[in-house]
């Protein structure tokens, strides 16, 4: 597998105009579908979850317990793709605002992404992603490193793409082969945003060389959103020295996240407090 690369990206020629041009172009571009004529219910062929998860920490420093969230949407389509559409909320030093648009095919393959990062109320970066069955290509913008873009070769064999939203996170875990039953599997070269176990950097694009999932079982799980059949994984060894993390995720086929737990030194624990359907 190729490493990824951050370069500065180029802006072909080919696609600027000069000011003057603009008007005339964005005239005869829209103007025979800027007005609309008449308009009629459309077939809704998806559905759309709704759901937020609390962040808690057992620490005298968060007397409350609560040190972040995340609202997010699940759309999903006929054809088997879904869409996340998460907003994190960190609230440790340095606060950390994280913007998740995130595409999968049927079988959780990645498909598209972007990811925005506000770090103490300042633009930290914001990068897009695009991803076919054999690589990874991206651009981006970042306060540290200013203009960034690359390409990583992939195959369908990869655990998928992390954002460091929890239901990505759960979206990682649904490529997970659960036909042999309880057992544990290592993916290697897994792509992600940041290796920070915050997900405080870039966002640019990195790989985790060794990651190793653990899965348990269905187990019935009850949070403040209620009760729900969920696939009990692990992340037990993970290549960036992070913690062993539990997390159940729904076996409804969405894989909505719905419990986890961040051993020490970090002591996390996260918990779906709200979800509702839209059919």
């Amino acid at each position: 597998m190729a490493p990824a690369s951050v370069l500065n990206a180029d802006i072909s020629k080919k696609t600027l105009h000069r000011s003057t041009d603009l008007p005339g172009l964005c005239h005869r571009e829209v103007r025979a579908r800027m007005k609309i004529d008449h308009q009629t219910p459309a077939t809704r062929d998806h559905v759309t979850r709704r759901g937020s998860v609390e962040y808690q920490i057992s620490s005298p420093a968060f007397p409350n317990g609560v040190w972040g969230r995340e609202d997010f949407t699940l759309t999903r389509h006929a054809n088997g793709d879904r869409v996340l559409r998460a907003f994190c909320e960190l609230d440790d030093e340095p606060a950390l605002i994280r913007d998740v648009i995130q595409r999968v095919d049927a079988g959780f393959h990645p498909q598209d992404c972007m990811v925005r990062l506000t770090e103490g109320g300042a633009f930290k970066g914001s990068t897009w992603y695009h991803i076919t069955d054999d690589e990874i290509y991206f651009q981006g913008l970042t306060s540290e490193a200013g203009r960034i873009s690359g390409q990583l070769d992939i195959d369908r064999t990869i655990r998928g793409f992390g954002t460091h939203a929890l239901n990505s996170d759960a979206w990682l875990v649904a490529r997970f082969d659960r036909s042999q039953g309880p057992r544990q599997h290592t993916f290697y070269n897994s792509p992600l945003t940041s290796l920070d176990h915050r997900g405080a950097t870039g966002p640019a694009l990195v790989c985790s060389q060794g990651t190793t999932i653990e899965y348990f079982g269905e187990e019935s799980i009850t949070v403040r959103a209620g009760t729900f059949e969920c696939h009990h994984f692990a992340y037990v060894v993970v290549a960036t020295d992070h913690p062993e993390y539990h997390l159940w995720v729904t076996t409804d086929g969405d894989f909505v996240f719905v419990k986890g737990i961040v051993e020490a030194p970090y002591q996390w624990s996260f918990e779906l407090t709200d979800l509702s359907d839209t059919d």
